[in-house]
């Protein structure tokens, strides 16, 4: 069986000597660098199934090695912070940031949220050949990744797209935070994790979307989020 293969990023040794033990006894190859700037070059030779990517790092910073691996690679990125900003979180999910998971570190979270995004990816490669969901003036394809609106290139990051996908196969019904936080994560919504909040934002920002009233993705008080359906066509 094909081990996953891991690469770590982080400059506190303990830390990642803790990470990379614990991983490695649930089954992953783990390869750490403790240095931002030689990070680039190891992720975009070796290509890994996963990044698990520190926010402060010496050489470059985190946010600076998504920016410059994305380029190339098209792997899962999970960024470990102990930063409470919300605009730090909003760029690196611009960047192409999977994921976030807030230090403390506790393993077994990590390894929750590992597993769904393999999950997810694994449903994105067993997705039905040629299937399309067209709401408005969005086409969303699931089997390529890609959308459209109003015949032009929406570029999203895989978060994002999992989030809009979700909202779109939901259309016209509203989706409590709880159920789009686990469709898209495939965990329980602790109450707490802004992520999904910032995957909107991020999302209507792409979609031109950003004022009120919105025309595609509607906040619901106290329910949660809808996509809005007009003239849809399946």
């Amino acid at each position: 069986m094909t081990q996953t293969n891991i690469i770590l990023v982080e400059d506190d040794l303990r830390l990642a000597s803790l990470i990379s033990t614990f991983l490695t006894s649930e089954g992953f190859a783990v390869s750490h660098e403790a240095r931002g700037d030689n990070a680039v070059a190891l992720i975009t030779d070796s290509k890994p199934d996963l990044v698990i990517l520190d926010m402060n790092l010496p050489g470059l910073n985190g946010l600076e090695v998504c920016k410059e691996i994305r380029r190339s690679y098209r792997g899962a990125v999970i960024m470990v912070t102990a930063n409470d900003d919300e605009l730090t979180e909003v760029s690196a999910l611009n960047f192409g940031v999977d994921d976030f998971i807030a230090k403390p570190i506790r393993p077994h979270v990590l390894l929750a949220r590992i597993n769904a995004l393999f999950r997810r990816s694994q449903q994105n490669i067993t997705a039905e050949p040629e299937h399309r969901l067209r709401i408005q003036d969005i086409v969303l394809d699931k089997q390529n990744r890609q959308v459209m609106q109003d015949q032009q290139t929406v570029t999203l990051s895989d978060a994002e797209f999992d989030v809009l996908a979700v909202l779109m196969e939901n259309a016209g019904q509203i989706l409590s935070r709880s159920q789009l936080f686990y469709a898209v994560r495939g965990i329980e919504y602790d109450g707490l994790d802004r992520s999904l909040d910032m995957r909107i934002s991020s999302l209507r920002k792409q979609l031109n979307d950003l004022k009120a009233p919105h025309k595609y993705i509607k906040s619901v008080r106290g329910k949660g989020y809808l996509f809005i359906t007009q003239n849809r066509n399946s």
